[in-house]
């Protein structure tokens, strides 16, 4: 590891230090950030790309900290990158959403990496660990709302999309198993065979016969 990575992670453990994830694990918001880095580091983002990625909450989670402080420290080129990932607290909650789809589009490369990257990361933990207090709904609009920005970043490398929508399809899936009805769930699991069939380039035919195969099985259960 380099010096400026080196750097970035030790003043985002210092910027995060006593936050927690909103999941039922309650984790040190830290093992957030150093998965979002790993990623990057693992779908070939250079050394800025990674450092910001240990760095792209530090100012919209850890005041009075501010982008001129990220560019005195790590360069305008690191604080211009979490400048694109940084939302606008002093917007409402759906606005700041809203605005994460719309200039999704408009992201750098640098920024199109790490925002991937985050959002694997998140999607993740709503499968493996989601907020106690989320019902089914809210787990399912925040799964769909990760995929809307996602879709429209411009730079998205293979392995990295690939990855996000494997836990994108695992997190659904355990959706429906934690809060949803048995239908609910073999309906989901359907959607989740159409969907990867799909991404591998399967006929009409092939998913058909798969989507029959599961229900064939389903119903033997039952």
């Amino acid at each position: 590891m380099n010096d400026l990575i080196s750097r970035a992670e030790r003043f985002a453990r210092v910027c995060h230090e006593g936050q927690f994830r909103k999941g039922k694990a309650k984790e040190p918001y830290t093992i957030h950030l150093e998965e979002v880095a790993n990623l990057v580091e693992k779908w070939g983002g250079k050394d800025n790309a990674i450092a910001a990625a240990w760095l792209h909450d530090t100012v919209e989670d850890c005041p009075p900290i501010s982008l001129a402080d990220l560019a005195t420290l790590f360069g305008d080129e690191i604080a211009g990158i979490v400048a694109e990932l940084t939302d606008d607290k002093s917007q409402l909650k759906a606005e700041r959403k809203r605005r994460q789809v719309e200039n999704a589009t408009k992201k750098s490369n640098d920024a199109s990496l790490v925002k991937l990257a985050d959002k694997t990361s998140n999607v993740g933990a709503i499968g493996k660990s989601p907020p106690a207090d989320w019902s089914l709904e809210r787990r399912l609009a925040y799964l769909n709302w990760a995929n809307e920005v996602v879709e429209r970043l411009p730079f998205t490398p293979k392995e990295g999309l690939d990855e996000f929508f494997k836990r994108y399809d695992i997190a659904e899936l355990d959706a429906y198993d934690d809060l949803g009805t048995v239908r609910q769930g073999e309906n989901a699991a359907l959607r989740v065979i159409e969907r990867r069939a799909k991404r591998l380039g399967a006929s009409d035919e092939k998913i058909k016969q798969m989507v029959l195969s599961f229900m064939a099985g389903a119903f033997e259960c039952n």
